[in-house]
């Protein structure tokens, strides 16, 4: 009898570019390449055509699809999702999709930011992934953060699994009562020190890791007005005695970033006249531009963790409506300030070499717990290690 290759059944917010949730995919598809590369694996996103573009020949057995999405949308509310994946042919645009979802052996719901009351209708894309009939159900790197307006909801649906990993203290509060829903860590710590380069996860180009001062800042979910943020940067970067030729501006989100990029140029013209911008196509084809010695100003979460992990001094920009923000900065745990830059404030330090050493090993341990390698595999990481061990004695 034929052995057929296990079904992986991966959940995001893939596909609508935003640099940190495509670094989690990317990082998870890698880290299933290493372990699990002759798996299918199917990424249920909710833009699939974009995803499939971003991701393209990272794992060789990818799928992408929007089915669990899209089965949102036709539904209206969690118990019509439940219904419809009982009776698949009850939707029929998306009855081949969703019996694809239902051979699934693995669910794994992705972590980031997704799941709260700030997005309440994605509760039935998790009410779907609940929903299906598969040998492991987890979720990984959540955080529930603002959750109190769907907590109930979520209670509900997180029950349906067999492991959930928060990557936040208020998060894990939030579902103190549900034993299996553990403090664990951000997704992103998978690759957040990784050298491959290619889909994210490398460390930028050259000229652009040159700059001393690297900005990221965003358009959307602010607590204040655009061009308000926009000011409170220049009164930093000024600060600091910044100059246009030794900074540069990453675009996370396409059009979204590069708004408040426009209004800094309008601003100070002066000082923004020889900025290296770093769009976010050259930023997935080589990673953020990170080195030690940097310091960096970031309203968005992902960017400072991986910069911090990398040695990067820096600035969290909390400047956002409600707690969602200085929740996902704080759990980074650098020394990184964290303001909401009415005023200028001095930078603060990056994770330390054990810090980073020790999140990267647990990521690794949850990896190992949802897809735990065989003996060959273990075989050929040992002999990896000894000759990594030996070249090290050489060189001493």
């Amino acid at each position: 009898m034929v052995n057929m290759p296990e079904t992986i059944y991966l959940v995001a917010p893939a596909g609508h570019p935003n640099f940190g949730d495509e670094f989690i995919v990317s990082a998870w598809l890698r880290e299933l390449y290493r372990r699990r590369p002759h798996a299918r694996v199917i990424l249920d996103c909710h833009s699939p055509g974009i995803a499939s573009i971003l991701h393209a020949n990272v794992h060789p057995h990818l799928t992408v699809t929007d089915t669990l999405w899209h089965l949102g949308l036709q539904c209206a509310d969690e118990d019509e999702v439940v219904e419809a994946l009982k009776n698949t042919y009850s939707k029929p645009l998306l009855t081949t999709g969703l019996n694809l979802a239902k051979t699934a052996d693995i669910v794994h719901v992705i972590g980031g930011g997704w799941l709260n009351d700030t997005w309440p209708h994605h509760l039935k894309v998790l009410a779907a992934a609940a929903s299906l009939n598969a040998k492991h159900k987890v979720m990984t790197g959540q955080g529930f953060i603002p959750g109190d307006e769907i907590k109930d909801q979520l209670d509900k649906w997180l029950q349906y699994f067999d492991h959930v990993e928060v990557r936040d203290v208020p998060s894990e509060a939030l579902f103190a009562n549900l034993a299996h829903v553990e403090r664990g860590l951000d997704d992103a710590w998978l690759a957040a020190s990784d050298p491959a380069a290619g889909h994210g996860l490398g460390w930028g180009n050259a000229d652009a890791r040159e700059r001393d001062f690297v900005v990221i800042a965003q358009s959307d979910l602010l607590g204040i007005e655009v061009d308000e943020l926009a000011r409170r940067i220049i009164r930093q970067l000024k600060h600091l005695g910044a100059t246009g030729d030794n900074i540069a501006y990453v675009e996370c989100i396409p059009e979204y970033d590069h708004k408040v990029l426009d209004l800094l140029r309008e601003f100070d013209p002066e000082l923004m006249e020889h900025v290296r911008v770093v769009a976010f196509d050259e930023l997935w084809a080589f990673g953020l531009p990170t080195r030690e010695g940097q310091t960096w100003i970031s309203t968005r979460f992902h960017p400072h963790l991986v910069a911090a992990a990398r040695g990067v001094s820096g600035i969290a920009v909390s400047a956002h409506a409600g707690m969602y923000y200085t929740v996902k900065h704080a759990s980074v745990g650098s020394a990184w300030t964290i303001t909401d830059l009415y005023e200028p404030v001095t930078p603060g330090g990056p994770l330390t070499t054990q810090h980073v050493e020790q999140n990267y090993e647990d990521a690794q341990q949850v990896a190992e717990k949802i897809y735990p390698k065989t003996s060959s595999q273990q075989f050929k990481q040992s002999l990896k290690a000894i000759g990594r061990s030996a070249k090290r004695r050489i060189r001493s």
